[in-house]
């Protein structure tokens, strides 16, 4: 048993650090990188922070584990998660090592969804989802421009403006250089996505009188960024101009 256990870690472990470097595969064979299609996922967020959106996950069918961020240190683990979530807080959560955590990321062993994820900007910095500045809140109504449908997340939405449904969403106040915006709110970026990594920052992040009231446009967006943030094992690639499709295993989840 136990044998059977460490090689299904290591298979796990090996489709992720082939994720990491399928984006690349992609862009010299002219492969599109679609993300995979999860039924539940393998949430990992901080102790720390309020946890208002964990419902909303749950929700969703995924499961939350919380851990202190005092132990993500240079060698902690994040292969057995699919997605590290930062939602809001009052205390710092940046991991204790951020390059150990952006290595990680780089290797194709986690996604990032920021819900907000006030008190991580120095994550968010090294990620490259914003170049400084801070992640607070916009809104009242949360009103969403759409202003890119052509990415995964925004693909069934129209251009314009969506109703999310609750009253305050995340602000992204200066978007970093290798991003792209998805939707702004009246004060700023609202939806964006890092253009290399599994990065992304969503606009609903839990506030406690929002949960709830979201509209289907608001939680689509929600699980849509997650199911983008997760890492594929592996993707469904489509070959252009093969003539065919190559496919590799699918997923299994635990």
């Amino acid at each position: 048993m136990l044998k059977q256990m460490k090689v299904k870690t290591n298979r796990r472990t090996g489709w992720r650090r082939l994720a990491g470097v399928l984006p690349v595969v992609a862009l010299v064979l002219g492969v599109v990188q679609a993300p995979s299609s999860v039924d539940a996922l393998e949430v990992l967020m901080p102790t720390v922070g309020n946890g208002n959106f964990i419902p909303r996950l749950e929700g969703l069918g995924h499961t939350v584990t919380r851990s202190d961020v005092a132990v993500w240190d240079a060698f902690f683990d994040y292969t057995p998660y699919d997605v590290v979530a930062f939602g809001d807080s009052n205390d710092p959560q940046d991991p204790l090592d951020i390059p150990h955590f952006v290595d990680a990321v780089d290797a194709g062993d986690v996604g990032v969804v920021f819900l907000m994820g006030r008190l991580t900007e120095s994550t968010a910095t090294a990620l490259g989802l914003i170049d400084g500045g801070s992640l607070t809140y916009q809104g009242d109504p949360a009103i969403l421009d759409v202003i890119d449908n052509s990415h995964f997340i925004t693909q069934n939405l129209s251009l314009g403006t969506v109703d999310l449904g609750h009253e305050f969403m995340a602000k992204y106040s200066i978007p970093g250089p290798s991003t792209t915006i998805l939707g702004n709110g009246p004060e700023g970026a609202a939806l964006l996505v890092h253009d290399s990594r599994r990065v992304v920052g969503i606009p609903f992040y839990g506030h406690p009188s929002a949960y709830g009231d979201e509209t289907p446009t608001g939680i689509e967006i929600t699980d849509r960024s997650f199911q983008w943030a997760a890492v594929p094992e592996p993707a469904t690639l489509s070959l252009l101009g093969l003539g065919g499709l190559a496919l590799l295993p699918a997923r299994r989840r635990r």
